[in-house]
């Protein structure tokens, strides 16, 4: 399961802190695993998830992290796409170095030695492994040329544009008309916002008033 890949995983990731488990993680990575399966538990289509967390609760850790490198390994689906995208790149960046240290760590090759990065694709930015899978790391507002599997959206907003009327909508705009068009398949690809909620009209707040299809974790 994905609650114990993570448990396993976090010396790899975070060797100088220990892990403390909360009911938290079990309820997200159960609908985390739903959506690898493409379906909920009543076997509905499944491929649009709102995740709001306070900070502190691992939601990078969780989605950016554990769950692409849960897929490539355990789930033996090296081949996924995953576009990362944060209203920092520098957050973006942070995460996809902490995955591919945790996919170079021995603990990983040992179990799952089939994912390998490739060495003329393994930057900040961007690192792919031989099965064609990749990770790329993005700003809001600047996704497009690039298509994936999956879109992680972690923190669109930042409490700065969270409060300005302009910085705000321009985020919406990129997330209802920008973001539906980097998906592999309009029909299976697959979409996961996980934030903390900074205002009424947030991005969270375009996804619960416009009824866009999405499971919602509070």
């Amino acid at each position: 399961s994905l609650t114990e890949f993570i448990k396993l995983a976090w010396p790899m990731v975070e060797p100088s802190a220990p892990y403390y488990h909360n009911w938290h993680v079990d309820f997200i990575a159960a609908h985390l695993e739903a959506m690898a399966r493409g379906e909920d538990i009543d076997g509905e289509p499944y491929n649009r998830l709102l995740i709001n967390v306070p900070p502190g609760m691992m939601k990078s850790l969780l989605v950016n992290v554990f769950f692409p490198a849960w897929i490539w390994g355990p789930q033996d689906q090296a081949s996924i796409r995953f576009l990362a995208a944060s209203h920092s790149q520098e957050l973006a960046i942070r995460d996809g170095l902490r995955l591919r240290r945790l996919i170079e760590s021995d603990w990983y090759q040992t179990r799952w030695p089939h994912v390998k990065l490739t060495k003329d694709q393994a930057n900040k930015l961007k690192f792919e492994n031989t099965a064609t899978g990749f990770r790329q790391a993005v700003a809001a507002g600047s996704i497009t040329g690039v298509r994936a599997d999956y879109v992680l959206i972690d923190d669109p907003n930042s409490v700065e544009s969270a409060n300005s009327d302009q910085m705000r909508q321009s985020t919406n705009q990129w997330f209802t008309e920008a973001v539906p068009t980097r998906l592999n398949d309009p029909k299976t690809s697959k979409i996961i916002v996980i934030m903390q909620r900074l205002h009424q009209d947030d991005v969270s707040g375009i996804i619960l008033d416009g009824d866009l299809g999405y499971d919602h974790i509070c």
